[in-house]
């Protein structure tokens, strides 16, 4: 290479490397002065710094160590310039501005017309709250975010909770289209919005068609009046009520005024005898026979009225409000029923709630609510519970019912209790201790029942008729009422040898006379049956499945009937089936000891089945001797009478054993029976009452079928008559066979 090219090339490279070092040295000489700067000495009466810009400031501080003119201290100063430039761009609450808002069309007749105008903050999509509530406003629009008319489409427009929301990343937007409004012409403004106006004809706007800063506002459309009723007293008289139901009757009123002109001195009528006690946002109130005057000052007012009620009835909304929110609770003593309006979320309600009970109801002008309050008595779950009633009602052969009761309860103060035994009542104790019977009136059938605080013991004895048909029928038992509830009550009924349950109704299963047990006992009967039963080759085979069917029928009502002769015969029937297959399978010493080893086992099964027999029948039987320990000893009846004859009772005797007025009773020995029948039932109350139920039949209604049991007997006799008497001749040669007959001749 000559010298003059590599001159020439050399001011090339020179030139290109200056440019370089010159792109390189004055962002430096920026970028450091730009951080030299904020660690200056802040100017007199400069606001102190906010905590980002003290840790922005502290970031310099930590890399002061690196020489601001090094390529680390360059990049260093690069990346926060960079980090401050991002975290200014960010919005961290409300990103987006509202500038204005302007509704046109008819009120009432079809959808109105819109044009909301605003902007967002942020550098990305925003949900921009627009109207609602959702369920009564229908929004039709297109966004205009400074595209083409050929390119826009339809906003993208959703809704959560209580308002509709515009998803968009427009620095500056206008939304522009319709909204239809149902219900009661009620629009709610998120906002805030910066300007509303309303030019709509046909109505108007109740709180006026010129607004400005709004925010969570609703705008009441109105197709009444016009330019002329804005100028007519309030355009806006909005009221709320509360009437909280407790040991008295509150109330609490909201009312909210705005009007074109100053308002002056509002009258409230006090149209359902409300005593005022306070009024909040109104100076000088008072009460003018039946009106509360509130004086006022400009254009709007708001203030919220609380006193007593001396009752609840009908409530009616002022002839003023449109409509009006109705909030009514009660505490837990009182239950309140509400007809008339129409109810709604109570999370909706302008007035705090209070009470888990509350119900808040929208009613319009001209409707009415009735409301009626009932108080909870103490008396019925509040104040004494029945844990426990065991009742035993006794029907003996003439038709007399002997009732015995015996109820465990809880008491936190009550004195008496009215107890209507069912019948004529004869006996009554508590804790073991006998009471003289009393009535509240000579007339009256409850007896008074003295009761203690705290967990005690009652038992009542009483006695009725019933008719008892001859060949059966439904009975209604009676049952003692108290108003009380009782957590449990059980019946035993127990009943003479005439007479035979089928079923027992009312409790909370039904009883039959027949439970599992009986079903799988008859089972039985039928396999055993279908065994035995062969009366020979002679008969055809439907005979013998006809009289197999008649046999098992036979053992079923023989189970009925005697049920230690059905385990007996049915034992005996397995004892021959299985010596016959001990027969066929062994021979000589093996067969005689299997025989001894069948005839051992079949003696133990009928003891068994006998005993467990006898157990059931002895269980059902000593039912009454639970109530043994209820009824009060010799010593608290002698107990009894000595108090009786010191406070002077005790005096006369019964000729005859008659019953005598004001003398304790003595209580009575349950009535012995055949059979018993029990049921109970959960949670007993007046108005769920229980009100059991006997299905029986007689012993004479059961005599026809009883004789075709017998005759069926006969059938299946006649029937086996060649076997019978084929197995009686082997038996008796055997018997008469003598045992020098069976030598063998010498």
């Amino acid at each position: 290479m000559s010298l003059a090219r590599w001159n020439q090339a050399a001011r090339s490279r020179l030139s290109r490397l200056l440019v370089v070092l010159l792109l390189l040295v004055v962002p430096s000489l920026a970028l450091a002065q730009a951080a030299v700067e904020p660690t200056g000495t802040p100017a007199a009466g400069a606001a102190p710094a906010a905590p980002a810009a003290k840790a922005g400031a502290a970031a310099p501080a930590r890399g002061a160590a690196l020489p601001p003119d090094s390529w680390a201290g360059q990049l260093e100063m690069l990346s926060r310039w960079v980090e401050q430039r991002g975290a200014a761009g960010e919005c961290a609450e409300r990103c987006y501005a509202l500038d204005r808002l302007r509704i046109t069309g008819v009120v009432g007749e079809g959808p109105l017309q819109f044009e909301l105008s605003g902007g967002v903050l942020a550098d990305g999509p925003v949900a921009v709250p627009l109207f609602g509530p959702p369920e009564h406003v229908r929004i039709e629009a297109v966004l205009d975010d400074g595209r083409p008319a050929s390119r826009r489409e339809a906003a993208p427009i959703s809704f959560e909770g209580s308002h509709y929301y515009l998803w968009t990343a427009a620095r500056r937007f206008v939304l522009r289209g319709t909204l239809s409004l149902g219900g009661d012409l009620t629009l709610l403004v998120a906002g805030p919005l910066n300007t509303f106006e309303a030019d709509v004809t046909g109505g108007s706007v109740a709180e006026g068609a010129r607004l400005s800063g709004l925010s969570g506002a609703a705008l009441h459309f109105s197709t009444e009046g016009g330019e002329a009723a804005q100028s007519a007293g309030p355009t806006v008289f909005q009221l709320s009520r509360a009437v909280r139901v407790g040991r008295e009757i509150g109330f609490e009123y909201r009312l909210v005024m705005r009007s074109g002109t100053d308002l002056g001195v509002v009258r409230l009528p006090l149209a359902f005898g409300e005593k005022v006690l306070d009024v909040s946002g109104a100076s000088g109130f008072r009460v003018e026979g039946a009106e509360l005057v509130l004086p006022t000052s400009g254009r709007a007012a708001e203030m919220t009225i609380s006193g007593t009620l001396p009752k609840v009835g009908a409530f009616s909304p002022d002839p003023r409000s449109a409509y009006e929110w109705w909030l009514f609770e009660s505490d837990a003593e009182h239950r309140l029923t509400v007809n008339g309006g129409r109810q709604v979320d109570a999370a909706e309600s302008p007035i705090p709630r209070t009470q888990a009970t509350s119900r808040l109801l929208l009613v319009q002008r001209g409707q009415s609510v009735e409301v009626k309050v009932e108080p909870l008595a103490g008396v019925e779950v509040l104040a004494a519970v029945v844990r426990e009633h065991r009742r035993t009602l006794v029907l003996t052969e003439r038709g007399d019912l002997v009732a015995d009761d015996a109820l465990s309860y809880e008491n936190n103060g009550i004195d008496y209790l009215t107890y209507a035994p069912g019948g004529r009542p004869i006996y009554l104790a508590t804790d073991g201790k006998a009471q003289r019977i009393m009535h509240q009136g000579a007339a009256a059938e409850e007896v008074l029942v003295p009761l203690q605080t705290g967990s005690h013991t009652i038992q009542v004895q009483s006695l009725a008729q019933a008719a008892v048909r001859s060949i059966g029928g439904t009975m209604a038992l009676p049952m003692p009422s108290y108003p009380l509830t009782a957590s449990r009550m059980a019946l035993t009924v127990g009943l003479p040898e005439s007479v035979l349950p089928v079923a027992l109704l009312g409790g909370d299963r039904p009883v039959w006379f027949a439970d599992a047990g009986d079903a799988l006992a008859v089972a039985f009967g039928f396999a055993a049956a279908w065994i035995a039963v062969r009366p020979g080759p002679a008969a055809g085979r439907g005979r013998v499945r006809a009289l197999r069917v008649l046999g098992g029928l036979v053992m079923a009502g023989l189970w009925f009937v005697a049920p230690a002769t059905f385990v007996a015969l049915l034992v005996g029937i397995a004892t021959g089936a299985a010596a016959w297959l001990a027969g066929r399978l062994f021979r000589g010493a093996s067969r005689a000891a299997a025989m001894v080893v069948l005839l051992v086992a079949g003696g133990l099964a009928l003891l068994i089945g006998l005993f467990a027999i006898s157990a059931g029948r002895y269980q059902g039987e000593r039912w009454d001797s639970a109530y043994e320990t209820a009824a009060p000893s010799a010593a608290s009846v002698r107990r009894a009478k000595d108090d009786d004859q010191s406070k002077g009772g005790g005096a006369s005797l019964a000729p005859g054993g008659a019953v005598l007025e004001g003398v304790t009773p003595v209580a009575l020995a349950l009535p012995s029976y055949a059979r018993n029948l029990h049921v109970s039932r959960e949670l007993v109350t007046e108005e769920r009452a229980f009100r059991p139920v006997l299905v029986y039949t007689t012993a004479s209604a059961l005599v026809p079928l009883a004789l075709l049991w017998l005759a069926g007997v006969v059938v299946l006799l006649a029937a086996h008559r060649a076997p019978l008497t084929e197995i009686y001749r082997r038996a008796s040669a055997r018997l008469a066979r003598r045992p020098e007959d069976g030598a063998p001749a010498a």
